[in-house]
């Protein structure tokens, strides 16, 4: 008979998603958690910007976003339009004038300038920073940016950043998905977003671990970055023995919830927890090296258990976990390699200018016919 049940009911409410809020919990932790600031409320203009389809970056002087291509007045770069023949008739003229009046994008240094100054100044002073909002950083995104972090130097890394995310999308429009007391009418309501900077610094990824705390116990931790380092199956007992003094000293006296789920760091030498997130005890939360049917499972058995397990990468179990993270918002290599270069951001753009309008003459010789 299997020790794991194959599927097993976890319930999250309103209030639990709310509790792992970025906002909720910085202050209690802030000794313990990269030195962060925290903007809210958020202005009705940026969540649309967030929103809207494509990305609009800031035409900001000396961004090295602006440098090499000229743009038309609406910020984006003329070069990408095709011109329009003579043989045009005005109709069309004022068609395509009433089009892009519709089409009309959300432009940060216009609709939210205010917003938009605050950050560039947070920015400065931080030197580099790392975004989220109320509870999802975008490390989907990292793609997008040269440097493939989530660091952003400057103004348009952050709004390329976050625009590209759909981890971001999650926090808009999907945050109280599956809560037992949120149905369609209220899902939305009275959401504060909130625009959360924190200062960058490097982390070791081999030294992140997600921790499982389920009614104020821990009941698993997982390696965080699911490639195979040959260094920390020995390093395993020192992490435990942090981890536990970290949650029962640090977490559990001040956190109100006593089911979450942790993000932590500790750095060599290995004598000091830094806290990078909390999230919910929900399915919502990647479970990495468990099932959320396994963990709950495991809190039914910790009575019977002295300990729990820090499941990591070894020799024997590679093949079943490592997996590349968040594969499944790759990109084709040639978008990757745009990235770093404005000539060939223009050039992949004229090319697919160039396949838009033969779609355009393919549909309508073929209204025609």
């Amino acid at each position: 008979m299997s020790d794991y049940a194959p599927l097993v009911d976890i319930t999250v409410s309103r209030n639990d998603i709310d509790q792992c809020k970025y906002s909720n919990w910085y202050e209690l932790f802030k000794s313990l958690t990269p030195q962060s600031k925290i903007i809210k409320p958020l202005p009705p203009a940026f969540i649309q910007y967030l929103k809207q389809d494509g990305i609009k970056l800031a035409e900001e002087h000396g961004s090295y976003y602006n440098e090499d291509l000229s743009k038309n007045e609406e910020n984006e770069y003329s070069d990408w339009e095709n011109e329009e023949s003579d043989s045009d008739s005005e109709a069309d003229n004022n068609s395509n004038k009433k089009s892009k009046i519709e089409k009309k994008q959300v432009d940060p240094i216009v609709d939210f300038p205010d917003l938009h100054n605050q950050i560039k100044e947070i920015i400065a002073n931080y030197g580099s920073v790392t975004p989220k909002l109320n509870w999802s950083s975008p490390r989907d995104a990292t793609w997008i940016l040269a440097n493939n972090t989530t660091k952003c130097s400057e103004i348009n890394d952050l709004y390329l950043l976050l625009n590209a995310s759909n981890y971001i999308t999650h926090d808009l429009e999907h945050a109280y998905d599956n809560c037992i007391d949120v149905d369609e009418t209220n899902r939305n309501k009275d959401i504060e977003f909130e625009l959360v900077l924190r200062q960058w610094f490097n982390i070791n990824p081999a030294l992140e671990f997600r921790v499982f705390v389920k009614n104020g116990e821990i009941i698993g931790v997982s390696q965080r970055d699911l490639n195979y380092y040959d260094y920390l199956e020995t390093l395993s007992d020192t992490f435990k023995d942090a981890i536990d003094e970290f949650v029962e000293d640090k977490i559990l006296p001040k956190f109100t919830l006593k089911s979450f789920v942790l993000d932590v760091y500790i750095p060599r030498p290995f004598d000091k927890v830094f806290l990078i997130d909390i999230n919910p005890f929900a399915r919502k939360t990647d479970p990495l090296m468990f099932s959320w049917s396994e963990l709950e499972t495991l809190h039914k058995l910790s009575s019977q258990k002295d300990d729990y397990e820090l499941r990591l990468l070894t020799e024997t179990n590679v093949g079943r976990f490592a997996h590349k993270e968040h594969s499944e918002n790759q990109v084709p290599i040639d978008i990757v390699e745009a990235s770093l270069n404005p000539d060939a951001i223009k050039e992949l753009a004229d090319k697919w200018s160039e396949l838009l309008k033969k779609q355009d003459d393919y549909d309508s010789d073929s209204h025609d016919n």
